[in-house]
């Protein structure tokens, strides 16, 4: 994986402009680059705009630099009053967050949901399986022993 990262400071106030002509004329292009992974915009406050291209080769980051320098060159003029920082090389460790499906619930649990929204729950839950609490009797064997721990233990340290 490569990045191409820029560093753009743009004249007072054409920020939000300057996003737009980006979004409508220069992404289009980036996406036909062999390799492209992802572009991003970011704000970097103080009328500077931060670009980050990713792609899977090192060709698609070459052709990238390219790219953004023969067009921002011809159509970015009005926007930038001095010419932009480049960075560009191997990424050389990265982190991201597993892919996950959203509502990929099993049916059962879907079903209960949308049980739950009907209003039909009546405010009593009930557990299956190895999920189930012990009866009252069984409940009240463990507290009496848990007192009786507890005794035992402060006696002993007594």
């Amino acid at each position: 994986m490569h990045a191409v990262i820029r560093r753009y400071r743009v004249r007072l106030g054409t920020v939000a402009e300057a996003v737009r002509y980006a979004e409508k004329q220069f992404v289009p292009l980036v996406r036909h680059i062999p390799g492209f992974v992802a572009c991003y915009l970011m704000d970097a406050g103080n009328d500077v705009l931060t670009s980050i291209g990713l792609f899977q080769t090192s060709q698609g980051a070459e052709a990238a630099v390219t790219l953004q320098r023969d067009w921002f060159r011809d159509e970015w003029s009005s926007f930038r009053p001095l010419p932009p920082e480049v960075v560009a090389g191997a990424i050389l460790a990265q982190a991201t967050v597993p892919a996950t499906l959203p509502d990929r619930r099993r049916v059962a649990d879907r079903r209960s949901a949308a049980a739950l929204l009907e209003g039909s729950w009546s405010g009593l839950e009930q557990r299956g399986g190895g999920d189930r609490r012990g009866s009252p009797e069984r409940r009240a064997e463990f507290a009496g022993q848990s007192e009786w721990q507890a005794a035992g233990a402060w006696r002993a340290a007594g």
